[in-house]
């Protein structure tokens, strides 16, 4: 059986330093049947340079477009109505892929056919690379591993560039929310989780990276101020909510003092 069509996504704004990183963690799986569709905002710092030269190298993968737009949100939301694969997902333009991250997906895919999502595992790493918040990313990956929605309304555990979605799971649940400076994805995790739970992908798929000059870093306590406003969307259960306040109070503390 061929492998499904994995179409990701790669918003990218003046991200010169880590993009090359990202791209080449791609190209890097090997993986045969892979659509890259990297919506650049308009890059001035070299970004540009470097989407070209991985485009060039490998024009049967990357299709890229570079024009001005309305932030992350908007770029995520654009590069995925044109994606055309069976499994969709973005990362920034800063994280990565662990080696055989594409393969698994697909496994995981191929073995449980009327699976909507799948989630896997994934690690934090520095503007240096360096894994770090690793008791963060233990706790992240036990709730994983029990799969429940009562705790995904408690925390946020899933790993962004670790979570893979099925077009019928798209285009029936999508788009991503979010604001002009960034993305919401744990409200469309919740909309998922009504129906279902993700299939869970033991590997560790990608490491997300903290730089201390993304939008996770700079807005991080803003960003979980949001998911607790997303979180009293879909339930009024004020322990979970408890619960769900006390996780942000806690991975704030922890990662102010990474």
């Amino acid at each position: 059986m061929q492998n499904p069509l994995i179409s990701i996504v790669v918003p990218s704004f003046n991200k010169v330093k880590y993009i090359g990183q990202t791209l080449e963690s791609i190209v890097n799986q090997n993986y045969q049947n892979l659509e890259v569709i990297i919506q650049d905002g308009g890059s001035t710092d070299g970004t540009l340079a470097v989407i070209k030269k991985f485009a060039r190298k490998y024009p049967g993968i990357f299709n890229f477009e570079s024009k001005k737009d309305k932030g992350q949100l908007d770029a995520i939301n654009t590069g995925l109505k044109k994606a055309t694969g069976e499994i969709l997902t973005y990362i920034n333009a800063d994280d990565t892929y662990g080696l055989g991250a594409l393969d698994s997906v697909a496994k995981a895919y191929m073995e449980n056919p009327s699976s909507l999502w799948f989630a896997g595992r994934g690690r934090v790493i520095n503007s240096k690379g360096k894994e770090i918040a690793k008791f963060i990313i233990w706790y992240k990956n036990l709730l994983l591993s029990l799969n429940s929605r009562l705790f995904l309304l408690a925390v946020n555990y899933l790993m962004q560039p670790s979570v893979f979605i099925t077009r019928k799971a798209w285009e029936k649940f999508g788009s991503f929310i979010g604001t002009q400076s960034y993305i919401t994805e744990y409200d469309l995790w919740l909309r998922l989780s009504r129906v279902s739970m993700p299939r869970v992908i033991s590997e560790c798929i990608s490491s997300f990276r903290i730089s201390g000059e993304n939008i996770s870093s700079v807005s991080y306590v803003r960003l979980l101020d949001d998911d607790y406003i997303i979180a009293k969307k879909y339930t009024k259960n004020m322990l979970i909510l408890a619960l769900h306040k006390l996780n942000n109070l806690a991975r704030i503390a922890v990662v102010r003092h990474i």
